[in-house]
């Protein structure tokens, strides 16, 4: 694979553009193809009043190739009176060229109640030429 001459210094590309969304429990994603230029696959805290679920858990996303995305996601995860939480995710044989952010982590600052991430797994992670940073935990950016 040639790789392009690349001199991205600032995010002129469309953002909020989520290929993959889950507020869910056992699911699976397997044998995709994305481009976005934001989260390929994020797994995000269910609806404060739990109508649908409690906890986004129990996800297993594989077999995905991803292009110029933020990449395989967790969260924001932001304390909730509502115990907010994503849990039981897998996320495995991932091939990311040129991700903006590889493997993001996005727990975020808050006083009230709790957020959790846990029981997480990546593996058989593969990136070429990350754009920023192929791993960051941090709050949402």
């Amino acid at each position: 694979m040639e790789l392009p001459n690349l001199s991205i210094k600032a995010p002129i590309f469309p953002l909020n553009t989520d290929a993959i969304d889950t507020w869910a429990t056992n699911v699976t994603y397997r044998r995709l193809k994305i481009t976005n230029f934001d989260d390929a696959v994020v797994p995000k805290p269910c609806s404060d009043d739990g109508k649908y679920c409690k906890c986004a858990e129990n996800i297993l996303a594989e077999d995905i190739h991803s292009t110029f995305t933020v990449g395989m996601s967790l969260g924001s995860v932001p304390p909730s009176t509502h115990h907010h939480c994503i849990r039981n995710v897998v996320m495995r044989n991932i091939v990311m060229d040129y991700p903006i952010k590889g493997i993001y982590i996005k727990p975020n600052p808050g006083t009230h109640g709790d957020g959790i991430i846990e029981n997480i797994l990546y593996e058989n992670i593969h990136m070429n030429t990350p754009i920023w940073w192929a791993i960051w935990i941090g709050p949402q950016q």
